[in-house]
């Protein structure tokens, strides 16, 4: 389970948790505040978004002024509003680690694993390109090549420090080629015994510092 994950979850908890007080404030409080049902206004502060209908309660519901506020669930709704905002910095923040640490524009099957300090990875039509500032693991994408793409595959791909390989892989067939620091060159796949369809391609960094790799299957 991804930190991404893990907060969407504490933040969905939150907000049922922080609806569940709201629910039962407003419920308590119209009994004592209001002249209308409680019920009534349990809804309307419920399913009115943006929290527009606490508002309209806070203006409107509570039409007895001279009556104290019970105070039973004051604490426990502040307490659950705390939490709501404490997940929504979560949530924004680590989106943001996700959006820079691994985001994908393709449809294909992706699996990634390893640590990271910073990395981007683009799928777009016919070119991956991958950029990593310093970690350790692998990137894989599984592709759908014709004839021609196979006969046009490129690589492009520079590194600091650190080894830098791209495993091709499809059924019993395997070709592992190191794209250490600086290699640049086309790779016929047919010479390798690939054939047309799907291949799976990982690239596996051992320490990489400020790599850089372009893969790419363009048919002139």
């Amino acid at each position: 389970m991804t930190l991404f994950i893990l907060s969407m979850i504490i933040f969905t908890a939150a907000i049922v948790t922080m609806m569940i007080f709201l629910g039962l404030w407003t419920y308590n409080d119209a009994k004592v505040k209001s002249d209308q049902e409680p019920g009534i206004w349990v809804l309307a502060v419920l399913l009115i978004p943006n929290m527009l209908g606490l508002i309209v309660y806070l203006l409107v519901g509570r039409t007895k002024k001279d009556v104290p506020a019970p105070g039973k669930y004051l604490k426990p709704l502040i307490a659950s509003a705390i939490v709501f905002a404490i997940t929504i910095v979560m949530v924004v923040a680590t989106s943001l680690i996700f959006a820079l640490g691994d985001f994908d524009f393709g449809s294909n099957a992706t699996m990634n694993s390893g640590v990271w300090s910073v990395r981007s990875t683009s799928l777009r039509n016919d070119t991956w390109t991958e950029t990593v500032r310093s970690g350790r693991g692998t990137s894989r994408r599984t592709l759908t090549l014709n004839d021609a793409q196979m006969r046009n595959f490129h690589i492009e791909s520079v590194n600091e420090e650190g080894g830098l390989f791209l495993l091709l892989e499809q059924n019993d067939t395997q070709h592992r080629i190191d794209i250490s620091y600086d290699f640049y060159g086309g790779i016929n796949l047919h010479h390798h015994g690939f054939t047309p369809g799907r291949i799976r391609m990982t690239l596996e960094y051992e320490r990489v510092r400020n790599s850089h790799t372009i893969i790419r299957w363009q048919v002139p």
